[in-house]
């Protein structure tokens, strides 16, 4: 009876020091170090006989780097040899864009004259894929699914692990010069054409911003599937069901945005290990 008592203590132990469970189901903080390329480009050319003939609108889309995001997780532990993880990530982040216009120069020094005036767009948030309150730039955010099979190194309190995957990307499409020339040149784009050009063009940046995100609403998400590389640890304190975790990953394949680099990608989290 003894011996019994000994070799259940001893397994009880042993399994509230092991750093796997069953299952597990967490959240975590995504950061993602890939970068977004910029664009410019001329995307109407005014007809002979307008007041601008011989001049462009244009668009300036800035580049920018570093999304950030939020991801949830589903674990599996007691395979044999190895373990199964599920991935949903979602990452974005905010860029510029600008409208280049020619409007005729009120100076007195210089009547008669085209100027060219730069406006910075936004839109308001009622529009789709917005974060925040208040006038807002556009967003690119990439989503990706992952099933991730990794080979673990048992320890007590820390697993680490190594592995690969197959994920699934879709990628928001983005407000570059080839966007807004398709957009402009169409039957919705021939009113804001005008309002550009008039005496204060400036005060059309929040309807061409507006127009140019419910246009995007009709694109479709540039989507594809992929792997991935996998490297990182969890660790569960005994007997405790809880558990937080470091992953880094590196993708590869899949069809994101042409513009955009796929980066390096943290998760830091934590959740339930039952």
């Amino acid at each position: 009876m003894k011996k019994l008592l000994t070799l259940a203590a001893a397994l009880v132990l042993f399994a509230a020091t092991q750093a796997f469970a069953i299952i597990g189901v967490g959240a975590h903080y995504v950061m993602n170090t890939g970068s977004l390329k910029g664009s410019s480009g001329k995307v109407y050319d005014f007809p002979a006989g307008d007041l601008f003939e011989g001049h462009s609108i244009e668009v300036r889309q800035e580049k920018t780097s570093g999304l950030q995001g939020l991801g949830f997780k589903v674990w599996l532990d007691f395979i044999p040899f190895v373990d199964i993880e599920g991935t949903l990530n979602i990452a974005a982040t905010r860029y510029n864009i600008f409208l280049i216009v020619p409007t005729p120069d009120t100076d007195p020094n210089h009547l008669g004259e085209i100027k060219k005036e730069e406006i910075k767009l936004s839109y308001t948030p009622d529009a789709p894929y917005s974060m925040m309150f208040g006038d807002a730039s556009p967003l690119f955010g990439i989503v990706n699914g992952d099933l991730s099979v990794t080979y673990p190194f048992d320890l007590p309190i820390i697993r680490p692990y190594v592995g690969i995957g197959i994920s699934y990307f879709a990628s928001i499409p983005i407000i570059n010069d080839d966007f807004a020339k398709k957009m402009l040149s169409g039957e919705d784009g021939k009113d804001l054409v005008g309002t550009l050009t008039g005496n204060d063009p400036s005060a059309a940046a929040s309807d061409v911003g507006d127009a140019l995100i419910k246009a995007l609403e009709k694109e479709s998400y540039t989507s594809g599937i992929g792997g991935h590389l996998i490297a990182g640890f969890r660790i569960k304190a005994p007997i405790i069901p809880v558990a937080v975790y470091t992953n880094g990953k590196y993708y590869f394949g899949g069809n994101t945005n042409s513009q955009f680099t796929q980066g390096f990608v943290l998760e830091v989290g934590g959740g339930f290990a039952l």
